[in-house]
């Protein structure tokens, strides 16, 4: 390594760190996850002693990633330093690439050429280590690389066929490209045949992006939606009355919010709306409130002559029960059309465990589907939303303050991936409306829109409504583990080289 890397190489991984701040997180731009990887490449490679400069990229990752999701994951409600730990003890998962990519470099790169092929060992290494750890995890796909991406709605249109991984890929070829010619210090007659290489391939998916929007069909069907939720902290409330004891003062506070609801939904429905979608949980209260809530929606949608999506949290007096987190669609004709049990995060929230099976209903405005919050954050599990052809999901959600865009965000990807319009109305978050290329149609945050009434995040929208084709419900997390399988591969042959030339 010449002396004037061995000076450099801590520049890089500052630059790393400072980017890492917004690669992920509450304050994410999808720009930064492009260009951070670029400068802990160079630092790891240019680091002499692989071990300790391993610490240091694990420092420079973390403490950026600590600050970036503080109270923004489910584990800061179990403890205040259960989630900087866990950040700490995980991110070396996440730095298995470089790791890769290092070794690699190390033994192909010679008298300071550096072979095109070499820029695949990081992303495939970066892809397969994603799919691995967002597979399979109680948490669902949150930390996932693709989020970055949030809000760039042409590359989204690659999760149509290769889900979230391919993304993953795109980004950190893009990053390991540029290593490679700034790795052979930007000789154009060197790197001109590798950048074509790299720029064709890019030029064809964002190409083909591009025109799958562009040449997007109208919407089949348009069907006026209302929405609304809880005013800021109405749960909480209604919580700590059963919490501190006066279980009656709880019975008529529910009782209470819930007719007061059912007049909101009459109210929006006189208004036009020929479906009105509730926050998850709006409907609280033990089995006797509940009933009392369905039996008089059902009357109301009869009334009415519209589809109510009414989710409800059931709890049980003798504390024998877990929590019943549910959502119902109930018809014009006033019947239970639609019941969803929630099947995300029950572990964490200590509700009942639904089954993971995805329910739908056919009506005027399309075959139609509802999942809870957290359900949403399961890619492989919402996969039947695509499957089944559903034209509209409705994606019932309670969040806070620090998660509310992340959250919000990751739904959007679900429109994508299944080709779904998409309907999430939350409570103490952000409520969206997407169409099924992931164009968002309607936003309302509840912390930064001023709440008309007594209601937060109210929605009156004019909503698309048609299934889009899209190819990942039918192939799934084949790139996820096709790049997996190319991690093993890359293992697999730089041991075989290494034994044979130590023969």
């Amino acid at each position: 390594m010449r002396p004037q890397q061995n000076k450099l190489r801590f520049l890089w991984l500052a630059i790393f760190a400072g980017l890492a701040f917004f690669v992920s997180g509450r304050w994410q731009f999808p720009a930064a996850a492009w260009v951070a990887p670029i400068f802990a490449l160079r630092f790891y490679r240019d680091s002499e002693k692989g071990g300790r400069a391993f610490l240091w990229l694990w420092l420079a990752t973390a403490v950026p990633t600590i600050f970036a999701w503080h109270n923004a994951t489910a584990m800061h409600f179990m403890g205040a330093v259960i989630e900087p730990v866990f950040f700490i003890a995980t991110i070396p998962i996440g730095l298995i690439p470089y790791a890769v990519d290092r070794l690699y470099h190390r033994r192909w790169v010679r008298d300071g050429r550096f072979p095109f092929w070499l820029t695949l060992v990081f992303p495939i290494s970066m892809t397969a280590v994603d799919f691995f750890s967002a597979s399979g995890s109680p948490f669902g796909s949150f930390g996932a690389a693709a989020y970055s991406q949030t809000g760039f709605t042409t590359l989204m249109q690659v999760t149509a066929v290769t889900g979230l991984w391919g993304i993953s890929f795109i980004v950190n070829w893009f990053a390991s490209t540029v290593s490679y010619a700034w790795g052979n210090n930007w000789q154009w007659a060197t790197i001109t045949r590798g950048l074509a290489i790299y720029l064709g391939v890019m030029a064809l998916i964002l190409g083909w992006s591009y025109g799958r929007l562009a040449m997007a069909d109208t919407p089949q069907k348009e069907v006026q939606i209302g929405g609304f939720s809880l005013p800021e902290g109405g749960l909480g409330s209604m919580m700590t009355l059963l919490n501190n004891g006066d279980e009656d003062a709880f019975r008529q506070a529910t009782a209470d919010m819930n007719a007061r609801q059912l007049a909101q939904i009459q109210s929006m429905a006189q208004a036009g709306a020929q479906i009105v979608v509730l926050q998850e949980g709006a409907g609280v209260g033990f089995a006797e409130e509940i009933d009392t809530l369905l039996t008089d929606a059902a009357h109301l949608a009869q009334t009415e002559g519209i589809y109510i999506v009414l989710p409800t949290a059931q709890l049980d007096a003798a504390g024998e029960e877990p929590l019943h987190n549910i959502v119902r669609i109930i018809d014009p004709n006033g019947d239970v059309v639609l019941e969803h049990v929630k099947y995300g995060g029950n572990q964490f929230e200590g509700s009942l465990p639904g089954s993971g099976e995805l329910q739908t209903v056919e009506t005027p405005y399309g075959k139609l589907s509802a999942v809870i919050c957290w359900d949403a954050d399961f890619p492989v599990t919402m996969m039947q939303a695509g499957q089944q052809e559903v034209d509209l999901l409705f994606v019932p959600s309670n969040d806070w303050l620090e998660v509310r865009d992340i959250h919000a965000g990751m739904a959007t990807f679900r429109a994508v991936e299944n080709g779904v319009s998409l309907f999430r109305q939350t409570g103490d978050g952000v409520s969206v409306v997407t169409d099924g290329y992931g164009r968002i149609v309607n936003r309302v945050d509840m912390f930064e829109d001023d709440a008309a009434g007594d209601w937060s995040n109210e929605q009156m929208v004019l909503t698309p409504i048609g299934s889009v084709n899209s190819l990942y419900p039918q192939i799934g997390d084949g790139f996820g583990l096709l790049s997996l399988i190319g991690l093993v591969g890359l293992l697999i042959f730089a041991w075989v080289k290494r034994k044979s030339k130590e023969a």
